[in-house]
């Protein structure tokens, strides 16, 4: 079942992410949208600090902030850890190759996932999945749900 569009991963997204090598790690960028229109620009810079916003649209700005702390009201930057989702979903999105992963694979953490061989489909992926590896709980990525959803018999 998709997300409604009331939803902060359906009514936000982001665009023309790029990473920069820094000494200290990699630094990143990002425009921020509100259903396909730019609110701004997102700025890491990749040594843990929170991360940094422009808003070209204060009132969007505002909204986004608040939608943020309701998703996430226990995190001390929610912000940031809905734009990391953001990312995960436009990248995790963009595969060509069905994408899941296993207990012990660390996705949420640090997006550890395992890809399918080229070709295969969602549902063969997940056939096999359940198949092959039912005691490992398998999950895996579900595009119309921008989620890893957990793999069941049948």
């Amino acid at each position: 079942m998709a997300l409604p569009t009331s939803h902060p991963h359906q009514r936000y997204s982001i665009s023309g992410y790029q990473e920069h090598p820094t000494p200290d790690g990699i630094s990143w960028s990002c425009d921020l949208l509100r259903h396909g229109q730019s609110i701004g620009l997102v700025t890491s810079t990749g040594r843990g600090t929170p991360d940094a916003y422009s808003f070209t649209d204060t009132a969007r700005g505002e909204e986004f902030l608040t939608a943020a702390h309701d998703l996430h009201p226990d995190q001390p930057h929610p912000e940031d850890v809905l734009v990391d989702e953001l990312i995960t979903i436009r990248q995790m999105n963009a595969l060509d190759q069905v994408a899941y992963c296993l207990d012990g694979d660390r996705f949420e953490e640090l997006g550890e996932h395992r890809l399918a061989a080229p070709g295969l489909t969602f549902e063969q992926v997940r056939a096999a999945l359940a198949a092959e590896h039912a005691a490992r709980h398998p999950r895996i990525w579900d595009k119309t749900r921008s989620a890893m959803v957990p793999v069941t018999a049948g």
